[in-house]
């Protein structure tokens, strides 16, 4: 006769309850985890798309955290003329202030907030190639940072034309697109910054659009271009020129300076640079020598 053993089946209560307090620490240590490395990406781009004009600085600290930069700025914008004929328009400036979120090492997030603390308008600008978010721009076209090119997008012509700049060390491109009423009135300002990822310089088109003479060249560089940054506005009288063609991503000249200078990415960061030089140089010698 074999030997069967005795199980006990009453109900231990403190028993099912040990195990379902540790299943919910696991849960929770893992989402942390997941959070805090492989799926912090999701989580930005999930957070992001909550987002719209018009909402409160608070929530979108809420969203966040606290921003790592913040700053005033003015910005020009359209105003009724009470005192003249006809109710004329004239040109104001009022301040905003200016938040930008370091979203890890993958992208950049501005607001500008009016003086209620609103957000008026807000960019999204990438600098990884492992964050390519798709950004729905109106109601009919859907780009992906990083990997979707200027001419992806009709040419700009309802909200102005687009702008360019190239300074020394600084460059950026800018153009606007306005849907109207399907788009709820917003404009969205897609383009290059300096400080994302790929970052392509409008060189060939002249210092800045004013100075620019032959527009030509421009299709070609909407070709080869990928947009890294995109901005949207709420339908207010904002006067975006004033603030365009650096406005469509963060102040590089603050972002580059949290950029770390010690420990192994900085070391390798440093050798891409150098190897970058010496290929430059090593071209250069080719090119003359031929």
């Amino acid at each position: 006769m074999h030997w069967i053993p005795t199980v006990d089946t009453k109900l231990n209560v403190w028993t099912i309850a040990a195990v379902f307090v540790a299943c919910v620490a696991l849960y929770n240590t893992l989402r942390g985890w997941w959070r805090s490395t492989l799926g912090k990406r999701a989580l930005f781009i999930r957070n992001y798309r909550k987002l719209a004009p018009h909402v409160r600085h608070e929530y979108v600290k809420e969203l966040f955290g606290e921003p790592a930069w913040q700053y005033k700025q003015s910005v020009e914008q359209f105003v009724g003329d009470p005192e003249s004929e006809g109710a004329g328009i004239t040109i104001a400036e009022q301040e905003m202030t200016v938040r930008t979120w370091p979203l890890g090492r993958m992208a950049y997030l501005t607001t500008w907030c009016t003086e209620d603390d609103e957000v008026a308008m807000y960019s999204l600008t990438t600098r990884s190639r492992i964050f390519r978010p798709a950004v729905r721009v109106g109601t009919e076209h859907v780009v992906r940072l990083g990997k979707s090119h200027l001419s992806s997008l009709p040419h700009p012509e309802a909200a102005g034309p687009p702008l360019w700049s190239v300074g020394a060390q600084r460059y950026s491109y800018s153009e606007s697109h306005y849907f109207g009423s399907p788009g709820g009135y917003r404009t969205w300002v897609v383009g290059v910054s300096d400080a994302g990822h790929p970052a392509t310089a409008p060189i060939g088109l002249a210092a800045n659009s004013e100075e620019c003479e032959d527009p030509s060249p421009l299709a070609g560089y909407r070709a080869v271009a990928r947009i890294n940054s995109v901005l949207i506005a709420g339908g207010s009288a904002l006067r975006l020129e004033s603030i365009l063609p650096s406005a469509v991503g963060p102040e590089i000249g603050r972002v580059m300076l949290v950029e770390s200078e010690y420990g192994l990415r900085a070391r390798l960061a440093r050798l891409r640079r150098k190897a970058r030089s010496a290929a430059a140089r090593l071209r250069k010698l080719k090119s003359t020598a031929e």
